[in-house]
């Protein structure tokens, strides 16, 4: 009706794409291809829902993961959509492929969902493809999966990128020889990879881990947490009751919601006689940021790496567990020429169930370093996750757009579609005959014109819709047992017998 306003468009989400031809078709072909070259090795596809229970990535994930869900209660479940895919295929196994023999290889593929700032190649929804080596432990299996990370990217083309290894079993060894509980090394893991990717001023990474382990003891409630010292020296009860009975006297309200004043009272007399823990985390960072600075070429671990691990009494263990996997890697055949191999024991990968071996995988770009693989070895999240027993198990994830934006232009697909078209109505069921036959060249699009708008209309729609080639049946073809082919870059139009059209469509096609 008159004055009537059109319907608001609807946008889609701030933080996703919309794939649309043909940049489905080639994302899809890609996805495809590195799934291919992984079954080669043995690994079978699997796929698994993308809504999980919000535990399942609670236990492991760690906090870097969970501050970026996308997390929700239906009828009083709490669910999430996957941030990765690690976690979910573990539940997998723990929940239907125990009794499994073992080595156990799968591959998987789809998209995940992270609340963070959009960036290149990053969106809040993004696909990954990946596999897991479960039940193997040790330089080969750690080897294996190098391998067919990098194989997978030179297999597509991408020649020129680095692969960083790194291994958290420094740091680990070295938290814990600080006397750091399990929960101050997994706050402090947390912080290792935003503090290496320059995302974090070590500084405030140190007042933020002291800060979650209740250190500096400072007030958090107003007068109610600033609490004589000398409390700290009695017995639990005595100091709660005398606590209370100061507060009470000073008409001291303290606030605490559904806590109950002594409940609180009790939380901060804890805090107070917790050690002060800012001396352990600062040394750890520093000791981060000294594994960072002797990163290098696999050749500078025995000059640079190993000393610094003996001068603090720490094993060399996680380095010859490094060479060794980089030994077995290089036995595969030699990388590309252009691919640099970097260690770093400082990596850490922002997730808190890795145990050893790690890595990423990095191409240069004119914005700077572009990650498109990462992962590593996590011998503990069969177990976390209801395992019967702990089980070893190694894996990667590409990032499917990232490497869609390394991937060398020339190494983009050529078009090969082909429009068939019928003069006439009465010519449409030999088109249809005629677009069978070519369809069953390989690698071949056939598109018939159904709209039956006459050639010049078609031609211009193949124009538009980057045609290599049209086919064009009419009344005097049929009779001659004919079809016209016209070549749409050189606007050439051959007759050619229908016997000979195959290889003269193919040949047009080449």
């Amino acid at each position: 009706m008159l004055g009537e306003r059109a319907p608001q468009t609807i946008q889609r989400v701030r933080g996703t794409t919309d794939v649309l031809p043909p940049d489905d078709a080639r994302l899809r072909t890609l996805e495809a291809n590195l799934r291919q070259g992984f079954e080669r090795f043995g690994y079978q596809g699997m796929q698994t829902p993308i809504i999980e229970p919000l535990e399942l990535f609670l236990r492991k994930s760690g906090d870097e993961i969970v501050a970026r869900m996308y997390a929700f209660s239906h009828w009083n479940r709490r669910l999430c959509l996957r941030p990765e895919l690690t976690a979910s295929v573990i539940r997998a196994y723990v929940d239907q492929l125990q009794n499994h023999s073992l080595p156990l290889r799968v591959h998987y593929g789809g998209p995940i969902f992270r609340y963070e700032r959009p960036s290149r190649g990053r969106s809040r929804q993004f696909t990954i493809v990946g596999l897991e080596l479960i039940g193997a432990s040790g330089a080969a299996a750690d080897a294996e999966v190098l391998h067919l990370a990098c194989a997978g990217l030179e297999a597509i083309g991408i020649k020129r990128y680095r692969l960083v290894v790194g291994h958290l079993g420094a740091a680990l060894q070295l938290l814990a020889q600080l006397g750091m509980s399990d929960h101050a090394q997994g706050l402090v893991l947390d912080q290792m990879e935003p503090i290496a990717r320059g995302r974090v001023d070590p500084e405030d990474a140190i007042a933020r881990v002291v800060s979650l382990l209740g250190g500096g003891h400072q007030s958090t409630n107003g007068a109610a947490s600033d609490l004589p010292p000398g409390l700290a020296s009695l017995p639990p009860e005595q100091a709660t009751a005398i606590a209370q009975d100061i507060l009470s006297r000073a008409s001291l309200p303290v606030e605490g919601g559904a806590r109950q004043p002594r409940d609180i009272i009790e939380r901060l007399l804890a805090k107070a006689r917790r050690p002060d823990p800012t001396d352990q985390v600062r040394a750890a960072f520093e000791f981060v940021g000294q594994l960072h600075a002797a990163a290098g070429p696999p050749e500078r671990l025995a000059s640079q790496l190993q000393p610094l691990l003996v001068r603090r009494g720490l094993s060399t263990a996680p380095i010859d567990e490094v060479v060794g996997a980089i030994d077995l890697l290089r036995a595969y055949g030699p990388l590309s020429a252009e691919a640099e191999i970097e260690v770093d024991l400082s990596l850490a990968r922002g997730l808190r169930y890795y145990t050893g071996l790690v890595f990423e995988i990095y191409v240069e770009s004119d914005e700077g370093p572009l990650q498109l693989c990462g992962g590593g070895r996590y011998d503990d999240l069969v177990r976390a996750l209801g395992g019967r027993e702990a089980v070893p198990a190694c894996g990667f994830q590409y990032g499917v757009e990232r490497i869609d934006l390394a991937l060398p232009q020339n190494q983009v697909a050529a078009n090969r579609r082909v429009l068939v078209v019928g003069v006439s109505a009465a010519d449409h069921a030999l088109a249809l005959e005629v677009a069978r036959t070519i369809r069953a060249i390989d690698g071949v699009v056939v598109e018939q014109d159904v709209r039956l708008r006459g050639v010049k209309s078609a031609l211009r729609y193949a124009d538009r819709a980057g045609m290599q080639l049209v086919v064009l049946v009419g009344e005097r073809e049929r009779q001659e047992g004919v079809v016209v082919l016209r070549d749409m870059r050189s606007r050439q139009e051959t007759r050619v017998p229908t016997r000979d059209m195959v290889d003269l469509v193919r040949q047009a096609l080449t």
